[in-house]
């Protein structure tokens, strides 16, 4: 019995300006023509390499990383506000503090207010009527004075 051990392939080598085009395509997002440019590509040349797999799977990474790092930023920018809030508690206005508290008990999400606008100097209460599907309006016409018929 031969005793053969299974060499390991040759992992497939990515050239230094593929890798910095895809960083280009994928942080920057520039266009295929950009991102090659800015690496020293030819267009076609990038074109071509990004229809490789492991160009692919380097895609997907770099795509992972930078969700990655979005996620880690916004949870250091959520701590800083964190930070301002707190200094808003200690030492702001009354009304600072309670719109602090206010986004805070909402947890940054939009506040749902809705204002009415009412001009109570209007003299005609007439105006709009809501008429339900189905339903017929009836209008009640003033007579037209006899001065006008001869």
């Amino acid at each position: 019995m031969s005793n053969l051990a299974a060499i390991a392939p040759r992992p497939i080598r990515i050239s230094p300006r593929v890798r910095a085009a895809v960083g280009f395509r994928v942080r920057e997002n520039l266009s295929i023509a950009n991102a090659a440019e800015k690496a020293g590509l030819s267009r076609n040349g990038f074109a071509k390499a990004l229809k490789r797999a492991v160009v692919q799977d380097l895609i997907r990474e770099e795509q992972e990383r930078m969700a990655r790092d979005v996620d880690h930023l916004r949870a250091v920018v959520r701590l800083r506000a964190m930070e301002v809030a707190r200094d808003i508690l200690e030492t702001g206005s009354e009304n600072a503090k309670l719109r602090v508290i206010d986004l805070l008990l909402r947890e940054g999400k939009a506040a749902t207010e809705v204002n009415v606008s009412v001009d109570a100097r209007q003299t005609d209460r007439g105006g709009y009527e809501y008429v339900r599907p189905g339903q017929r309006l009836v209008e009640v016409l003033e007579p037209e004075s006899a001065s006008g018929a001869a």
